[in-house]
């Protein structure tokens, strides 16, 4: 079982990082555009632990989201010690168009499954999901 989890995110990682190289993205950078996407502004912390990313490789790579014009630094208004990390238009419109690349490749991944595989699959990965969110909201 073990094996076949790590071919498959192998795979899946190696479809994904195809499609991100060319816009400039790697898997991690993906991960916080795409979060801020879905949450708005978070602080660093915030980003870190939603993503499980240690506290100083995300402070990189946000330094190197920010020198591209992908995201920005703002003074948080709820705590005037920390920044919130936003998306710039630059940084959605580079989110939209990797999100596009990726759907592509996540049809390509899929081919096999028919439709109700796919909702299983969806269902799976979700509940796997949670249970590592709840683990580490545990651990914090």
């Amino acid at each position: 079982m073990g094996q076949l989890l790590f071919i498959a995110a192998q795979a899946a990682g190696t479809l994904a990082t195809e499609r991100l190289e060319p816009l400039g993205l790697s898997p991690r950078a993906w991960g916080v555009l795409s979060t801020l996407v879905e949450s708005g502004p978070r602080t660093q912390i915030e980003l870190a632990t939603a993503l499980s990313i240690d506290r100083t490789a995300m402070v990189y790579l946000l330094d190197d989201l920010e020198e591209r014009a992908l995201v920005e630094r703002v003074r948080n208004p709820d705590d005037r010690r920390s920044f919130l990390v936003r998306l710039t238009p630059k940084g959605e419109q580079t989110q939209r168009e990797a999100a596009i690349e990726l759907a592509g490749q996540t049809e390509t991944l899929l081919e096999p499954l028919d439709a109700a595989e796919r909702r299983q699959l969806v269902d799976l990965l979700t509940r796997i999901a949670d249970h590592w969110e709840e683990l580490n909201t545990a651990e914090s």
